[in-house]
């Protein structure tokens, strides 16, 4: 076979160039047309994935974590109550879960009177678990909360007093801010608490912060002020009493 000529190679070599220059375009062309539907199943993307966050549009996003709280039944269950509400709220938990979930948390002498009303009662609503909580391990104050307000008064600092006020404030039920004020005041006792009617407070928190105020006041005047002297009777001059 004869060797191909000067003028047959380039003739070879012209007819690769053309092939790849015609590869080339169409890979051009191929890869505008990919950029031109890339938005567009994007967008398609993002509607599908709006789609899938309304299906699972009432569970919290995943960065919300929160622990669960823990009960013992040596402190009042009204805290505990709303801290597990806060919970169901915020995680979506089912209302049957709700008391099972509860259980789980419980501790010590909490967790036995909890195997208790369930022998007695099967697993009860929330309301209903709530209820029994509330009057095995809340404060003896169910038959008369408004009275227990009403006597509760100041025998010490006012910040705890302020913390007595408050714990019972939560088992009253509705009172107007001017009934809360009145009850809070009247519980300072005199004298401080005819310092705070005349600021004439218009809600309970300013009545509070008031009443913390006009205490520290008074316990700088107790001890910073010293007492005046006592003048001293002159007696040069004098003559002694003598003796009897």
């Amino acid at each position: 076979m004869a060797e191909p000529s000067t003028a047959d190679l380039a003739k070879m070599i012209q007819a690769l160039t053309t092939t790849m220059n015609a590869s080339i375009s169409d890979l051009q062309q191929q890869a505008a047309a990919l950029q031109q539907a890339q938005p567009q199943a994007f967008s398609g993307s993002g509607s599908r994935g709006s789609g899938h966050g309304d299906h699972h549009g009432d569970r919290p996003p995943r960065f919300q974590k929160l622990d669960f709280p823990k009960f013992d039944g040596k402190s009042d269950p009204l805290a505990f109550l709303n801290r597990c509400e806060s919970y169901f709220h915020q995680q979506r938990i089912a209302a049957e879960e709700q008391v099972w979930m509860t259980s789980y948390n419980l501790e010590d002498g909490a967790q036995m009177w909890f195997l208790q009303v369930q022998q007695d009662e099967g697993t009860p609503s929330w309301r209903r678990f709530s209820e029994l909580l509330n009057l095995h391990f809340g404060p003896p104050i169910r038959s008369n909360p408004l009275g227990e307000l009403m006597a509760c008064k100041r025998m010490s600092s006012v910040a705890e007093y302020q913390n007595r006020f408050e714990a019972l404030l939560s088992r009253v039920g509705t009172l107007t801010e001017a009934q809360r004020v009145q009850a809070f005041t009247t519980g300072l006792q005199p004298p401080l608490s005819l310092d705070v009617e005349v600021h004439n407070p218009q809600s309970l928190v300013i009545a509070m912060s008031l009443a913390r105020k006009l205490e520290l006041r008074e316990q700088y005047y107790t001890t910073a002020v010293p007492a005046p002297p006592v003048p001293r009777q002159d007696t040069r001059g004098l003559l002694t009493r003598p003796p009897p």
